[in-house]
């Protein structure tokens, strides 16, 4: 019985406590005279906890790098592995709460057994892909023995009895788990809150969002509590903290990663746009590392819903042809993204290798309304009828009943994008739903074949980061998980004073984006923005050469 359950508020209370009782007394830092700084980045390099070799590791390399550092031996997996397991009771990691599981324990033990099979005559020839590297993984991962709340109370104490398809092929691939992070309640807002580990805040300005849905990884890759992290993303949930906290995040076609085992909120059966799992990094190179990893090994026999898919390193045989987007038709970019997305423009046109065709994004509008309908069944309505009618639609109980095991009140930022008084989809509608869809598909196509492109290029929002609770459009990511393209998110520069406030009539598209644009045209300084690199899967094949060639373009 639900009376019989204990209360969201006595489960948080316990958690937290356990979260604090598994780090070592001699790691803990007091965080009370840090509590009333905005900008907490570079507190864990100042605070005294890391040695000198230690703030090396996790400051001064990217994945790529350090994993050549574990295979030439120049550091042990162990050491690595502490000086990140130590990295996170900083109290930069804890003012912003970036974690939920976190397993040093386990962690420094494999590090210990990875530096057991080190032949230093192998020269890195023989170990596994990614030898001792750490990973964060963003909290609906299961790894065995572990929790995986998902930021509902009703799933804490529930011990992974496995791993998940992706947690299982890491430690395959030789990476070390030692952590995961915060998202959001229902896992589909831009604010990483939920009522069991409370509200992830970002690294550079703490009155700001660290987006969501895998904002702990977000602002944990941007503290360097890790260098390279795994989410989800079903609407913009790995390229909106990329945004918000200025990493690179990849968002694959879905079936590319393994994703089975990851624990999703819908009601079972149900399908439309699924969610896919990628790679948020330090540098664009390292997404290129997990991608390379993981589609050079087995996935089907991780998963049997992943496409395999060889990796092959190609090379352009003409012209890189980008269209340029500068906005989605819907929401109107603000001073500084629009600043970002010139600055990308202007250094692509100075490669003459790279040819350059502005492009206009058809119906961006209604696929995002569709969009939100495939959504619509995790739940609806502000607050569940008591008793449920017959009436009351399957997939309606589904959601609060998780809610009710343990009296949980639902969190603004859920509230506030409006996904729980979406209209009711019939069955018909859903097929309806599925044909706009396949649609769409032609129509993008044609986009790309018409105007001869390789990749669109655009920017991921029309904003930085805003304040807290106020992320509620997703129409910039949203439209490619509708088509299911890859698209990556790619740091550009930073908000500058030159990027003013405008007048209200710079915003183009109607009185929906004028309200929109009265929130979002304020720039916050020491920002960064970002451009987004959206990939059109069938002209190019697979990403990893383009990667490649970007990271000689922008970075």
């Amino acid at each position: 019985m639900l009376s019989e359950i204990k209360n969201y508020q006595a489960i948080a209370a316990e958690k937290r406590a356990q979260q604090w009782g598994k780090i070592p007394k001699n790691w803990r830092i007091p965080t009370e005279r840090f509590h009333n700084a905005i900008n907490v980045m570079d507190i864990s390099l100042t605070c005294g906890l890391l040695n000198e070799t230690e703030s090396r590791i996790t400051s001064n390399y990217d994945a790529t790098a350090l994993l050549e550092k574990l295979k030439a031996g120049v550091w042990s997996v162990e050491q690595v592995t502490v000086a990140f397991c130590k990295g996170l009771p900083l109290p930069s990691s804890w003012l912003t709460n970036c974690l939920t599981e976190i397993f040093f324990d386990d962690a420094i033990e494999r590090a210990k057994k990875l530096d057991l099979e080190y032949d230093p005559k192998s020269r890195g020839k023989a170990l596994s892909p990614l030898f001792g590297l750490p990973i964060s993984l963003e909290d609906s991962f299961q790894v065995c023995g572990y929790d995986t709340p998902t930021g509902l109370g009703c799933y804490v104490d529930k011990l992974a009895e496995d791993n998940s398809a992706l947690a299982a092929m890491l430690i395959d691939l030789g990476a070390v788990l030692y952590c995961k992070t915060n998202l959001p309640q229902s896992i589909m807002t831009g604010d990483s809150d939920n009522n069991v580990f409370g509200r992830t805040l970002n690294p550079r300005n703490k009155l700001l969002t660290a987006g969501g849905s895998t904002g702990g990884e977000g602002a944990f890759l941007a503290l360097r509590g890790s260098i390279l992290g795994v989410g989800t993303d079903t609407g913009g949930s790995i390229r909106v903290p990329s945004v918000c906290n200025g990493i690179y995040g990849f968002r694959p076609s879905v079936g590319l990663v393994p994703h089975g085992g990851v624990r999703d909120l819908t009601p079972p059966g149900t399908d439309g746009v699924r969610s896919t799992a990628g790679p948020m990094a330090t540098s664009l190179r390292d997404c290129s590392l997990f991608l390379k990893s993981i589609l050079q090994a087995d996935t089907w026999m991780y998963d049997s819903a992943s496409i395999s898919v060889l990796w092959i390193d190609l090379k352009p045989r003409h012209k890189l042809r980008i269209g340029v987007a500068l906005n989605d038709g819907v929401y109107t970019p603000s001073p500084p993204i629009r600043r970002g997305l010139k600055q990308a423009i202007d250094l692509l046109r100075g490669n003459n290798d790279i040819q350059i065709n502005p492009v206009n994004l058809p119906d961006v509008k209604l696929h995002c309304q569709d969009l939100v309908s495939y959504w619509a069944p995790s739940g609806s309505h502000v607050s569940p009828p008591d008793p449920w009618p017959t009436t009351f639609r399957l997939t309606e109980k589904h959601h609060y009943e998780q809610f009710a095991r343990t009296s949980e009140l639902v969190v603004p930022s859920l509230k506030a994008i409006g996904l729980l008084s979406v209209p009711e989809t019939t069955l018909q509608g859903f097929f309806d739903l599925n044909v706009r869809r396949a649609e769409a598909a032609k129509t993008y196509l044609k986009l790309f074949r018409d105007n001869d492109l390789d990749v669109i290029l655009m920017p991921p929002a029309p904003h930085t980061a805003l304040p807290l609770d106020c992320w509620t459009k997703a129409t910039y990511t949203g439209l490619w998980n509708y088509l299911d393209y890859p698209a990556i998110v790619i740091p550009v520069d930073q908000a500058r004073d030159i990027d003013s406030a405008e007048d209200l009539s710079n915003a183009k598209f109607g009185p929906d984006d004028e309200k929109f644009y009265s929130l979002c045209r304020h720039h916050f300084p020491n920002f960064k923005t970002q451009a987004d690199t959206c990939f059109h899967r069938y002209r190019s094949g697979i990403v990893q050469w383009r990667t490649g060639l970007y990271s000689g373009c922008w970075i």
